[in-house]
């Protein structure tokens, strides 16, 4: 039976700059019990079509033509009192600032007994029974319903709002991006409750997400969109072994995979085209490898190529072999398109030469052996001496206490942070730090970058101890060590342009001629793929997208051709494509200029891709470092080989095995005599609660704090089955 339908949809937004047509004839077929994925890059339309099924999208948006039916009924034809009736009730939906969903002066509870009793007419006790039974549903603990939104871990938030989705039984529950910025343990435990829901509730669900990984673990179908059009539907397991359209082609293979990773991810060079002035042939033709003249002249439309499957493509009829030409990532790197359509910019001046009078008269980019300010670094050197050391560094924070924990009866308490943790860096070399959120990664980066001060051990930067620098040696350390900050929206001023903010460092740093400073900003721009460079330097953030200011913000903190980066999860907020463009314009920079880097992240398949060696830390600890395909291929510490489960693979026919552990981080105000991760280890003995594990590594530099080590084994395990049962 078909629950929704929806027929020649076009939703187009009014702006100052023209009209964009959002979404431009949409056809799309659910059927009950069904749970599709649709995917594609930002800005494809994936979220208008989601705000037009439920009547919420904003004043500037209009349906312009088609039909939405739900169970029959036409709800673009429905008075708006009715569709209020339908939201939650039929139609609920998860929202994609989730975290941020819920009101922070009100406890869950009575936010989602308020919902019960406002929208499904429960009485208050039969309301309460109800929130209960909901918590219990998605894995809550009962007793967090007294509590704020703040005392929530991220993936308790998203389940409590899950619960909210569901309270009503909806008939259609519709998840837009339900785990971006989550890490994979917190990940696949969303999933798993997704999958289990949609199991015994018999749920039809809409999936919107720009992660493949996720539709491959969770859906039994797939439609991708490119720039308000449906271009592919299939079932999963045609889609992802054998994809009939060539925009499908390449978000598949920009997807780092842990099972089976590739040397080089694929970025699909350009943007999508400009919609406020569609072209009039295929709209993916411009960044398209296997492009024809007809494709700039004729639109395709979704046609049958094989049992069940639709794709728009004038080429579908020879896919087999397209699939195999595209295997080779040259091919997708030799695309010529025109990235950056802007209007021929004029002479760049602000109080100095222009951009053609430091190029000889030309806009070229900048030879790379440019004249060297004052105060600016080098790249470094080949050679394979320690560049970095920390020796048993720890952080510790006080909170609580003062007059305020004094009125309120609350303690001073210490957060351990980071705890002994040691390790060396090698110039050049790349290393990545992985685990779940608060277990200390981004404090370890700033600790690197002495944006914070160690409180015990110390860290050597090129034979200099950190902690005895004094002002002067302060500065030119700033000029050697960088960082990359985790969300491009927020790390760039929006007043400044972006000249400004790419000159500002050179300017701290003593650069003062001019023209040279501008010469340094466009050889920076060039490296890091923004071409033209002069076409950027006078526009705003806002006026670029997601991943030309990560390019920016990655050119930032390379003007000064530091030694050393700290990227502190660089990719998290980007989609799949031009995550693949940015992690592969780091890994190429960090190659050619010497370049010393550590990665943060959760995501161990994009520390595989992009690092020499991989850490992995929990609780402020290093429990396991090693070369990466060592850690990731076997490894030795039971919260490594949980983190590594966790990863979703983008493969349906590969299901993620469950995680053999207990769920909720404990406190990092708490000590611990043996090892850390004993409360939540399946494999925990006896001696994990009271010895603290020994460091034991192989001749390969493969290291991990544990008991269980190889074969070393000391007492018999605990009884775990019980708690993590629970």
């Amino acid at each position: 039976m078909t629950i929704l339908s929806i027929r020649d949809l076009k939703v187009n937004y009014a702006t100052q700059d023209g009209t964009v047509q959002a979404v431009d004839g949409v056809s799309l077929d659910l059927e009950e019990g069904q749970h599709l994925g649709l995917i594609g890059e930002s800005g494809c339309g994936k979220t208008t079509l989601l705000k037009a099924i439920v009547q919420v999208l904003p004043r500037n948006g209009e349906i312009v033509s088609g039909e939405i039916k739900f169970q029959g009924m036409d709800l673009l034809k429905l008075p708006p009192a009715e569709m209020r009736q339908l939201r939650w009730r039929e139609i609920a939906t998860i929202p994609q600032a989730s975290m941020d969903s819920l009101n922070p002066v009100q406890r869950v509870g009575s936010q989602l007994t308020k919902l019960l009793r406002v929208r499904g007419g429960y009485h208050k006790k039969a309301a309460r029974k109800r929130a209960v039974d909901l918590f219990d549903m998605v894995g809550l603990d009962t007793e967090r319903l007294m509590h704020y939104p703040h005392e929530f871990s991220g993936g308790m938030k998203q389940r409590a709002v899950i619960a909210m989705a569901l309270a009503l039984e909806p008939s259609l529950l519709i998840a837009d991006e339900p785990v971006t910025a989550l890490d994979v343990i917190v990940q696949h435990q969303i999933l798993e409750v997704l999958r289990q829901l949609e199991r015994e509730l018999n749920l039809t669900v809409m999936l919107i997400t720009h992660d493949i990984s996720v539709v491959a673990q969770v859906c039994d179908s797939v439609s991708v969109m490119y720039a308000g059009r449906i271009v592919e539907e299939a079932r999963s397991e045609p889609f992802f072994t054998s994809p009939a359209h060539p925009y499908s082609l390449g978000l598949q293979q920009a997807f780092p995979n842990l099972a089976r990773p590739r040397d080089v991810l694929v970025s699909i060079e350009g943007y999508p085209p400009d919609l406020r002035e569609p072209p009039s042939g295929c709209r993916f033709a411009e960044r398209c490898p296997f492009v024809q003249d007809d494709c700039h002249e004729t639109d395709p439309q979704l046609e049958a190529v094989g049992d069940g499957r639709l794709a728009a493509c004038l080429r579908s009829s020879e896919m087999d072999s397209l699939r195999i030409q595209a295997e080779d990532p040259t091919l997708w790197q030799n695309v010529e398109v025109a990235q950056y359509p802007h209007p021929k910019p004029l002479p760049h001046k602000e109080g100095g030469a222009s951009v053609a009078e430091t190029n000889g008269g030309t806009a070229a980019s900048a030879s790379p052996s440019l004249p060297v300010g004052e105060g600016a670094g080098g790249w470094g050197d080949e050679s394979s001496d320690i560049l970095l050391e920390m020796n048993d560094v720890s952080k510790q924070f006080k909170i609580g206490g003062g007059l305020s924990g004094l009125l309120r009866g609350d303690k001073e308490q210490t957060v351990y942070a980071v705890n002994n943790i040691s390790f060396t860096l090698r110039r050049g070399e790349s290393l990545g730090l992985a685990g779940e959120s608060g277990c200390g990664k981004s404090t370890t980066g700033k600790l690197l970058v002495k944006l914070l001060d160690a409180s015990q051990g110390s860290i050597v930067f090129d034979g200099d101890d950190l902690s005895a620098v004094d002002d002067r040696e302060l500065l030119g350390f700033r000029s050697r060590v960088q960082l990359m900050f985790q969300n491009p929206f927020e790390a760039l001023n929006p007043r400044f342009t972006l000249y400004r903010s790419l000159t500002e460092p050179l300017i701290i740093h003593g650069w003062k001629d001019e023209s040279e400073r501008l010469q340094r900003v466009v050889e920076t721009l060039d490296r890091v793929n923004l071409r033209p460079a002069e076409v950027f330097l006078d526009k705003y953030p806002h006026q670029l997208s997601g991943g030309q200011l990560q390019r920016v913000v990655l050119a930032r903190a390379l003007v000064l051709h530091p030694d050393f980066l700290v990227a502190d999860e660089p990719v998290s907020m980007l989609d799949v494509s031009v995550r693949a463009g940015i992690l592969n314009t780091t890994r190429r920079l960090a190659r050619e200029l010497g370049l010393a880097t550590v990665y943060i992240s959760h995501d161990l398949s994009l520390l595989q891709y992009t690092c020499d060696r991989i850490a992995i830390m929990y609780l402020g600890e290093i429990v396991e470092i090693g070369p990466s395909n060592e850690v990731i291929n076997n490894p030795q510490h039971p919260y490594t080989q949980a983190l590594i489960a966790a990863v979703p693979v983008p493969d349906p026919t590969m299901e993620n095995p469950p995680l053999r552990i207990r769920e909720g981080v404990p406190r990092p105000t708490e000590q611990f005599i043996g090892c850390p991760f004993a409360q939540r280890c399946p494999e925990a003995m006896e001696a994990c609660l009271e010895i603290r594990p020994p460091v034991i590594g192989d001749e390969r530099g493969h290291q991990a704090q544990c008991h269980l080590y190889g074969e070393h084994r000391e007492s018999p395990p605990l009884n775990r089955d019980a708690e993590l049962a629970r």
